[in-house]
């Protein structure tokens, strides 16, 4: 518990004189990781599809690595009308007007009165009615003098900053499921497909069944073994249906669009080649490329404002006012005017300053272990889908394989069994071998493009996307 302590300190220490408005670097995040990722080592087998490169950035753009003009558009249509990003921005918007409010603290407030009264005020005004009009203006300045309100509004900042880097991972999010639903929604195509062309064969070797027991060469045994099998097949295009329906509507839905208006053109008969090699930056620079770490480091700042601010209510607390006006009252008029000084202290209080400042503490500690815990997750998830996505790729290649035997032993159990060499049964289990080797091949081929995307989100790309008002911002703000 002392060592967290110590190091504790040691990070918000290195925040506080970064300032508040300054990103913290991974390195004092005070998680120590190595400069290279461990799953790309030499001995991982297809290990050269992924390459390290210290220099290289985060691709942001990143689905364009796919070359499906399909996916374009629904990336560009899901980043105008998704309804999630869109509240990512408004409380960007929201965390805006509060700093601009925490801001207003730091200037003079000023404000203009004015009044008219008839009336009689007894001894006052001889025991006449008079009309008394007045108007003023008061300015009142709170004197800095111990920095709380600067504090406040340093927090206010890293509030807002905060959030906008919540937005960019709001956005990151959106693009990888957009992508991964597409790809499943490509997947169930081609399942249903795959069915289907296996269904009609199983219907040919049925009818083929069908014809022999007519003539006395297979027994009713063989025909409802047949027949069986191909209802089986039939059974599995339904569900492929209902899958295929349910992703498109998610994919509608994180269009901004209703369900069932995706139209049928997203889905073409075929795919791009998928180009298997990337480049990846370094951890140092996924982690501070991560909108989410990002977003975890900007909470740290401004809990640590927060706690300077809650420290300064221990101080006095200096005000200065001023007031020019005018009064006119029949037969008289006067110009009021006057300067003063205010100075509050608090003396006692039992406890409320002191417990706000330890409420402080424990949030400003909560925020470094999160923060820390942001930066492991960041690191997990990346190393996690590298690996799985090299290990993919060995799968698939094997599954490849596995389709062309399988394919070729069909062929020769059908053209046998029309000879009599092999019996129905060879026929049934190579046809089913057949088609459950296909659909894995198609499974395998769409965890691929899945594993790439989830490369690309965990290295922290898709939030700085073409003329976004973060984007252009650096994921800050210019007033900050």
């Amino acid at each position: 518990m002392l060592k967290l302590e110590r190091l504790a300190a040691f990070v918000l220490a290195a925040v506080a004189v970064a300032g508040c408005t300054h990103p913290v670097g991974p390195q004092e995040s005070g998680v120590a990781f190595a400069p290279r990722w461990q799953t790309l080592a030499p001995t991982q087998e297809h290990a050269e599809l992924i390459v390290s490169n210290d220099e290289t950035k985060t691709d942001q753009q990143w689905w364009t690595h796919f070359r499906d003009p399909a996916l374009d558009a629904l990336i560009g249509e899901a980043l105008a009308g998704n309804k999630s990003l869109a509240i990512a921005r408004a409380r960007v918007e929201e965390a805006r007007a509060v700093r601009l409010q925490a801001q207003s603290a730091l200037a003079p407030q000023v404000n203009a009165v004015a009044s008219s009264e008839r009336g009689n005020r007894g001894l006052l005004t001889n025991d006449r009615s008079v009309t008394v009009n007045q108007a003023a203006l008061s300015a009142a300045w709170e004197v800095d003098l111990f920095g709380r309100n600067q504090a406040r509004t340093a927090q206010a900042a890293a509030i807002l900053q905060s959030t906008q880097a919540s937005e960019q991972a709001v956005r990151v999010a959106l693009l990888s499921e957009v992508a991964r639903t597409y790809f499943e929604l490509r997947n169930l195509d081609r399942q249903i497909a795959l069915t289907t062309g296996n269904l009609d064969t199983q219907r040919r070797t049925l009818k083929l069944v069908e014809a022999q027991q007519r003539g006395a060469l297979v027994s009713n045994f063989d025909v409802q073994r047949a027949a069986a099998q191909t209802s089986a097949t039939e059974a599995r295009v339904p569900s492929l249906r209902a899958a295929r329906d349910a992703a498109a509507n998610r994919l509608s839905t994180l269009l901004g669009r209703a369900p069932g208006t995706l139209p049928l053109a997203v889905a073409p008969a075929s795919q791009p080649a998928l180009d298997a090699r990337i480049v990846v930056s370094a951890p140092a620079a996924v982690i501070a490329t991560r909108p989410d770490v990002r977003a975890a480091e900007r909470r740290l700042a401004a809990s640590i404002s927060a706690r300077k601010a809650a420290v300064a209510e221990l101080f006095p607390n200096i005000s200065l006012t001023a007031l020019f006006g005018v009064q006119n009252a029949t037969p008289f008029s006067s110009t009021p005017w006057g300067l003063g000084v205010g100075l509050v202290q608090p003396v006692l209080n039992f406890g409320r300053i002191r417990s706000q400042i330890n409420a402080a503490d424990a949030r400003q500690t909560q925020a470094f272990l999160s923060y820390q815990q942001t930066v492991l997750d960041a690191l997990e998830d990346m190393e996690s889908a590298m690996s799985a996505y090299l290990n993919e790729q060995s799968r698939n290649a094997s599954l490849a394989a596995g389709v062309e035997q399988t394919r070729r032993s069909a062929e020769l159990a059908r053209a046998q069994y029309r000879f009599g060499y092999v019996g129905l049964l060879d026929v049934l289990v190579a046809e089913r071998d057949l088609l459950n080797a296909e659909s894995e091949q198609a499974a395998s081929d769409t965890s691929l493009r899945v594993g790439l995307v989830r490369i690309f989100a965990a290295a922290g790309g898709g939030w700085e996307v073409g003329g976004s008002e973060s984007a252009k911002r650096g994921g800050g703000d210019p007033d900050a």
